[in-house]
Order: structure tokens, then sequence, then C-alpha cells
């Protein structure tokens, strides 16, 4: 295992550059405005200093007025209030930062086990990397493609579920609705080049996190972000004479390390919580019991988490599907060591796709100034016409060649 886990629970768990919940009086660098969107659009907003709709600030509200009007004597019990709260909030966080050390030791620990991550945590089976492999071949066929398809039933659930769908849908000479109830006539109904879009989609899309309360936007900015960086990454690919259906699920790909740490971060907050309740409990410790209830999880932790061991983990991931076909893991270990890159290589196209994505969902949320992005869309080097082309495509969704299209 990778040393990158290796690092000290105080290390991370000290980091406050993410601390950014207060608007500050320089608008905080674009990345950390574009971690905040991934996790909670909200978040984001409060570090850029805005309202939403219909928000009023504190000095505007009902009960900015009353606390104007408020006599001395009033004034002064709510200042002892106020002493006392400030005193229970230093000490919930020091037992959340309590929870957090035990769990990270935890996830560190299971971050050691890259095939039980891949397995258990992802949900994915070791065929995986041979459906890839098979996919990314010149001559991929729906022959070679369904004996190893064949053995991932939800891979099955899903392609009909799209086959069936209307976009796909097909008729038959009297216009009745033909149902596709065959896997091999699924495969050959979507056709070879609408399933290298679609099969590492749906090996994300299995391995997102599900429950991610209290910030439900999570699977969906994710999701979002995968597909950007992916599509982006595709068009990309020609300007430097890189393989587009390799670079398509690089880009889609590294993705599974985020997916992993947002799964392991919620699911061992839960257990950690739990566990200390109940040793709370068993020791008669009121206040550290009332405290932990009162904790939920922390956006602030899961961003810290996220850019510290996602893409090591990615890395680890691809790594585990032993591929053969499909190269792109030493372009994965490379970003996720913060190695200097090429330009032309592929790394350096998973920066640039990256960065397109990023900056068009800050844009869409009206989180991010032309004039501020400038700078780094410069440093990334887009090849000449490139930035044109993706302004006019949508990079957020697939591709796809629709049925009418082809006939």
């Amino acid at each position: 295992m990778h040393g990158i886990y290796e690092q000290t629970h105080e290390q991370l768990l000290s980091r406050s550059y993410f601390e950014m919940t207060t608007p500050a009086s320089t608008p905080p660098p674009i990345d950390e405005r574009f971690e905040s969107l991934l996790i909670s659009p909200e978040l984001a907003m409060k570090m850029l200093g805005k309202r939403g709709p219909g928000e009023i600030s504190f000095e505007q509200s009902e009960q900015g007025d009353a606390r104007r009007q408020l006599l001395h004597v009033e004034k002064v019990a709510i200042e002892n209030k106020r002493l006392k709260a400030q005193s229970d909030a230093s000490y919930t966080e020091t037992v959340n930062h309590y929870l957090h050390e035990v769990l990270l030791g935890e996830l560190t620990e299971q971050l050691s086990f890259t095939s039980d991550v891949f397995n258990n945590t992802l949900n994915l089976s070791d065929d995986t990397g041979a459906l890839l492999d098979a996919l990314s071949v010149r001559a991929a066929s729906v022959s070679k493609l369904e004996p190893i398809a064949a053995n991932l039933p939800w891979l099955y659930d899903e392609l009909m579920q799209v086959v069936n769908s209307p976009a796909f849908r097909r008729r038959d000479s009297k216009g009745r609705v033909i149902v596709v109830e065959t896997f091999r006539t699924a495969l050959s109904f979507l056709g070879i080049e609408n399933l290298r879009l679609l099969i590492p989609s749906l090996i994300v899309k299995r391995a997102m996190p599900q429950v991610t309360d209290p910030y439900p936007c999570i699977k969906l900015k994710l999701t979002q972000f995968a597909h950007g960086t992916a599509v982006s990454a595709r068009h990309l690919a020609p300007h430097y004479k890189l393989n587009p259906v390799q670079a398509y699920s690089f880009g889609m790909l590294s993705q599974l390390g985020r997916c992993a740490i947002i799964r392991l971060y919620f699911k061992l907050f839960d257990k950690v919580q739990l566990h200390l309740l109940t040793e709370s409990q068993k020791d008669k410790e009121r206040m550290r019991h009332e405290a932990l209830l009162k904790l939920a999880p922390s956006a602030n932790y899961l961003i810290a988490l996220q850019d510290e061991y996602a893409d090591a983990l990615s890395a680890d991931l691809i790594e585990n599907m032993m591929l053969k076909r499909l190269f792109i893991g030493d372009a994965m270990r490379q970003c996720a060591n913060r190695e200097p890159c090429e330009v032309g290589s592929m790394s350096k196209l998973l920066h640039q796709a990256r960065t397109y994505s990023k900056v068009r969902m800050l844009h869409q949320s009206r989180m991010v100034e032309v004039a501020e992005v400038k700078p780094m869309i410069k440093e990334q080097e887009y090849p000449s016409g490139a930035l044109e082309k993706l302004r006019s495509v949508d990079i957020f969704t697939l591709p796809l060649s629709r049925e009418e299209e082809n006939s």
C-alpha cells in the first residue's frame, strides 16, 4: 500500500483551509468553492457571502430589530447565555474532533485493503476490468462483450432499462413497440459506440454514494462532475492524438476514489458516533453524550478527506482492475502523486478536463466570474480551438446516438 495513506491524524484534522463557512473579505480560491459546491451548494453560497432567494440579512430581520430594542438587563442575560453557549460549542467541537480522529483511523485502515473497497464498498466485481478492456480495443464487438457483461447482473438491469426507454425504443412495420427481452439484443440495439459511453458511466453510477444526509446533492453534483470531466476529455483527446475512448473512460473512472471516500465517510461516521454514544451512556458521561447527539457529518472534514486521499485511491482501484488494454493506470498515479504533467499526456488531459468541468459547474451556479477563471484556464494550456469547441458542447449529458439517428 502506498504511503499516501500514512499521514498523521493531526496533520489532516488540523487543516483549516476548508473552514470557509463565513464570508471572507476576498473570495475563496476557485478549487475550494468547487469542493464545497460538490458537497453542498448552500455551503458554497455561504463561503461567498451570498444569500439564498428570499433570505434576508440579520440586520434586516425582525430578530435583528428586536435585538436592538433589548433593555440593558436583557443584554447582560443574553451575554451570559452566549458565553455558556460558546463554552458548550467549544466542548462539542472537541468531541467532534475526537470522533473524526477515531473515524480517520478506521478509514485509513480500510483504504489499505483496495480489493475490499472495490468489491464491498463500491459493489464492483472482478470482471469489471475485463469488461472495460473489451470495450477499449478497436475491434470491440457484441460477441466479445456479452460473455463478460453477462456475469454482471446489475449491468443487465441497467442496460435493459436504457434500451427499452423512449430514447432507444424501436417499432415494427406496424408501428408497435418492440420490447427488447434478451441481453444480446439489447447490446446489439445499443451498439458499440453507445456502450463505450454507457458502461463506464454505469460503473461509476453503481459506485456513487447513495445516502449522504445531511448533504443530499452530493450524488447529483458528483455525477455531473464525472460526466463533465469524461465528455471534456473525449473532446480534448484528438487535439493530442490520444484515444478518445480511453480518455473518456479515464475521466469517468478517475471519480472512483471520491465515490469510495464519500461512501466510507458516511458509513464510518454513523458507526463511530453510535459506538461513542454507547460508551458515553455506559460511563454515565451525560455531557459527552449530549455533545455527540448534536454532531452531524461534516462537510469540512469530508472535503479534506477527499482532497487528501481520493486520487490516490482512484489510482489503487484502477490498478486493482488489472487493465491490459485500457492504458490509464500510470496517468492516474501521476495525478495522485501530484507530479508535473507534460502537455499532450493523458495525465495533463485529465487536469484540463477536470478544470473545464469545474469552471462550467461553478459558472452554472453563478459562483465564479469570467475574469477569475482566466488565469486558471491559461495555466492549463488548452490546445488552439479546444475551448471554443467545448463551449458548444453539453458536457454534462452523455453524447449517445439515438435510434432514429442510426436508422
